[in-house]
């Protein structure tokens, strides 16, 4: 029984943007700013570890502020936006990755190849793909598109161009 409300209440706050800091504090993050940080995607950082709840963002990445929030600031790390607290640097939001991406959407693109496309460097989640680099669309799922490269199928998110999955 623990662990149905243990993770009823995981499933809440993942998609409330109400977060618990590593001190137990609920911190609400407003959605003003996890929309301006969706809208306004950063190039990806690379940490050490895993980034989770309370995670403390090291000094030597920058945080990009947030203007109308100012208590809080943004990364981007393996595609993801990540809200962290201005005042300590802890991770106080950050989606669920494990239902950000729709199977079907996968499905449809392996199982509908098309030529591989050139890029400069490996392909990578959180990587821009080149407005020059046309992006093939995806039936009922208007939000993502595709390409392949080295053989290899990545999701698109249409709006930023960015990688969000890479087989």
């Amino acid at each position: 029984m623990n662990k149905v409300l243990t993770l009823t209440a995981a499933a809440f706050f993942a998609t409330s943007g109400i977060a618990l800091a590593q001190d137990s504090v609920v911190v609400e993050v407003p959605q003003r700013a996890r929309d301006y940080v969706i809208a306004h995607p950063s190039d990806p950082v690379v940490v050490d570890g895993d980034v989770s709840q309370g995670y403390v963002v090291p000094q030597r990445i920058v945080v990009h502020p947030i203007p109308e929030s100012p208590g809080y600031g943004y990364i981007y790390v393996d595609g993801r936006p990540v809200i962290v607290s201005m005042e300590n640097r802890q991770v106080v939001y950050l989606p669920d990755s494990s239902d950000a991406i729709p199977d079907d959407a996968i499905t449809f693109i392996e199982r509908n190849p098309v030529d591989t496309i050139m890029i400069d460097g490996p392909i990578s989640r959180g990587m821009v793909i080149p407005d020059d680099i046309p992006l093939v669309e995806i039936p009922d799922q208007p939000r993502y598109s595709y390409v392949y490269v080295d053989q290899r199928p990545a999701l698109i998110d249409t709006g930023t161009r960015r990688v969000v999955w890479v087989r």
